[in-house]
């Protein structure tokens, strides 16, 4: 799943240019599909199938919905093919929001990688300043002092 999730935002850019371009939503799906690898490439090319032997393209998107990752897309693509919307500017859109998601989660990752050295931090440099820095301060006045 984490593959899939990886490589959508691309896969969805590659097919909003290919509809830009002027091809036709199965024969995207399908070019798409030969030019990619992994996991997504063979859903996609399982939505090629199904409108090959006669599936409808709304039904083909709609039942790839139910892959993870795909919920959102294969649902919006299904009711633009019904609706006649644009698909390329929403697959497009939705690669954007995959990314700025993808983005934010590294993001928040690094923050939590800062808060979480803390610890070691403490446990291991207070100490050594401890010794190098106040231990020898200390030690040097009391053998003043006396």
């Amino acid at each position: 799943m984490e593959q899939r999730i990886a490589t959508l935002p691309d896969v969805l850019t590659l097919l909003a240019g290919a509809l830009e371009a002027g091809v036709p939503l199965r024969r995207a799906t399908a070019e798409v599909a030969d030019a990619i690898t992994g996991v997504c490439a063979a859903d996609l090319t399982l939505v090629s199938s199904r409108v090959a032997v006669g599936v409808s393209d709304a039904r083909a998107w709609a039942e790839l919905a139910d892959e993870p990752g795909w919920h959102e897309i294969a649902t919006d693509v299904s009711r633009a093919v019904n609706s006649g919307e644009g698909v390329a500017q929403m697959l497009r859109v939705h690669a954007e929001q995959m990314r700025r998601h993808a983005c934010e989660q590294v993001e928040k990752k690094a923050r939590k990688a800062g808060v979480d050295a803390i610890i070691p931090l403490a446990v291991c440099h207070l100490p050594a300043f401890i010794l190098v820095g106040v231990v020898p301060i200390i030690a040097g006045t009391i053998l003043k002092v006396t």
